[in-house]
């Protein structure tokens, strides 16, 4: 499936200018970006998609921790994926438009923005609809740090954490949170000082 290119999320760094129409995301279509079009486009790996599906069928890509093989898989904000022995992660730019850049990083780092009980565990609804099961005591808008399917440290959303803002006219600045006022968050970014609300930041450390 595609779409033109005119009408792709303007977060995606790619140019609008080029060919008529750009593969979709499998899911998440708003948010999410193919394999595809990270591989060739972004990181520029290969030239052409024949290219880019021997890639993928030679299973040298994974998206946290899990192989992909499909050219139009969707790739979310904060995915980590390891193409042959390099780790990149797909975050926000300052300016707000999405990058993958290499890291060190194997975990993610997720907010949770619901949870419910299941029996003995607690199932935590992530963002962009993912969610975990866990026996750790985890607020709804803290973060949590997976690895390989588990958690191994929860953020609390408290003073002086560190936060990134994921949506709105702020999309991609961090800072450290100042104050917290029911929905409202003030965030000391650089040398500004911004308030956004409280389901537009994530706690990253």
């Amino acid at each position: 499936m595609h779409a033109k290119r005119q009408t792709i999320n303007k977060s995606w760094p790619i140019p609008r200018k080029g060919t008529k129409y750009v593969i979709v995301a499998s899911h998440d279509k708003n948010r999410g970006i193919p394999l595809l079009v990270i591989l060739r486009d972004i990181l520029k790996l290969a030239s052409n998609r024949r290219e880019i599906r021997k890639i993928l069928q030679d299973k040298l890509v994974s998206v946290n921790w899990k192989v992909r093989r499909e050219e139009n898989f969707a790739v979310l904000p904060f995915d980590i994926l390891k193409i042959g022995e390099k780790n990149y992660e797909l975050r926000f730019s300052e300016k707000g438009m999405l990058e993958a850049k290499e890291t060190n990083r194997k975990d993610i780092i997720l907010k949770v923005v619901d949870k419910k009980t299941l029996k003995k565990k607690t199932q935590l609804n992530l963002l962009y609809g993912r969610n975990i099961l866990t026996d750790k005591e985890v607020k709804v808008g803290d973060s949590v740090v997976i690895k390989e399917k588990k958690i191994e440290k929860v953020l609390n959303l408290e003073k002086g954490k560190e936060a990134i803002i994921f949506a709105g006219k702020y999309t991609g600045r961090k800072g450290k949170i100042d104050k917290i006022e029911e929905k409202t968050v003030f965030i000391s970014s650089k040398d500004e000082k911004v308030n956004v609300p409280i389901k537009n930041i994530m706690v990253i450390n």
